[in-house]
């Protein structure tokens, strides 16, 4: 009787390490942006993400260096794909590009109800035609079809991982902005919006929150890099119009409420100037440090506190007044 013969299941195809190269991971930004790379943005509303990322688009449409980088290192200059629904593009992402001084031809912006197919194809077909060396999908959350479902593990985390291919195949920088939670809870990696496989495709983790809420600053972490060293915290203040003011690392932790307790101090002189020869209309107190514009009136309110500056009332209208 003849053996029957076994099939044999088909191998998957392999290589020796042996065969392959070494090659030097490279940056649009040095360690935040890696070249060919995902990276995610994440975190609170309202703390101006979109002008941070949209800050360092503008330096790269423009060629010039990053963010704590020399005037002296060579700088990447090229185009911008940029997806948003959230702003319109003459009211606000404009004015924005226009006050930060990027070249609007270098700007390519979506321009038709686009959400994010399963292979992505038309994004890297997009990418690839312009050449473009910075992708902004601003949120992620708004280009999501309705098969991807934020929650579900098997379904963003195909899409990330897809998301991470375009970005090597079309040889571009890919950032997702996403939102965090309200939940200060646990790791701060953990806390955006959706499956942990968000974060676990990227090769780069940028979080923006807001230390203290009575202050002005923003610090960014950089939670996970998997091609340099992680960077220490920097921060960065929106100083009008969309515009970002970036401050270096500080080896002080506490820098934030230091920066907060310089901006009381500007407030505590003036208002020692304005109340020396007098009490003055609460009204006009305000109205000075709008014109001025050094600090927010929250901050005013708590130099008055520190000073024991009186209020009292005269019918319908507030005094202040220096006591004794």
């Amino acid at each position: 009787m003849q053996k029957e013969e076994t099939l044999q299941p088909e191998l998957i195809a392999t290589k020796k390490a042996s065969t392959f190269g070494v090659s030097e991971p490279k940056f649009l930004w040095f360690p935040f942006l890696p070249k060919k790379k995902l990276i995610v943005l994440q975190g609170e509303s309202g703390i101006g993400k979109s002008s941070f990322i949209l800050s360092i688009a503008s330096l790269i449409s423009q060629g010039k260096p990053m963010p704590f980088e020399s005037d002296g290192q060579p700088a990447d200059c090229g185009d911008i794909f940029y997806l948003c629904k959230e702003d319109d593009t003459e009211e606000v992402i404009n004015p924005r590009l226009i006050a930060m001084g990027a070249d609007l031809e270098r700007f390519h912006i979506v321009d038709e109800p686009f959400y994010l197919d399963n292979d992505c194809r038309r994004l890297e077909a997009t990418i690839k035609h312009h050449n473009i060396r910075l992708a902004i999908i601003d949120p992620l959350t708004s280009f999501l079809g309705k098969s991807h479902n934020m929650n579900t593990a098997q379904s963003i985390g195909n899409l990330m991982r897809e998301l991470s291919r375009v970005a090597f195949t079309a040889d571009c920088s890919l950032v997702a902005v996403c939102h965090l939670t309200k939940n200060a809870f646990g790791k701060e990696i953990d806390r955006h919006l959706g499956s942990s496989d968000i974060v676990n495709a990227a090769r780069s983790v940028l979080s923006a929150t807001r230390e203290d809420e009575g202050s002005d600053i923003i610090t960014v972490k950089h939670l996970k890099s998997t091609l340099a060293k992680r960077a220490k915290p920097f921060y960065y203040e929106i100083v009008g119009n969309g515009i970002i003011e970036f401050i270096d690392s500080a080896d002080d932790e506490d820098f934030p409420v230091v920066k907060k307790e310089k901006k009381i101090d500007k407030a505590k002189s003036i208002l020692l100037e304005m109340l020396s020869d007098g009490a003055k209309q609460q009204s006009e107190i305000k109205d000075a440090f709008e014109k001025l514009d050094v600090c927010k009136w929250r901050t005013v309110e708590e130099a008055k506190s520190e000073l024991g500056i009186e209020q009292y009332w005269e019918g319908d209208i507030s005094y202040w007044r220096l006591e004794g």
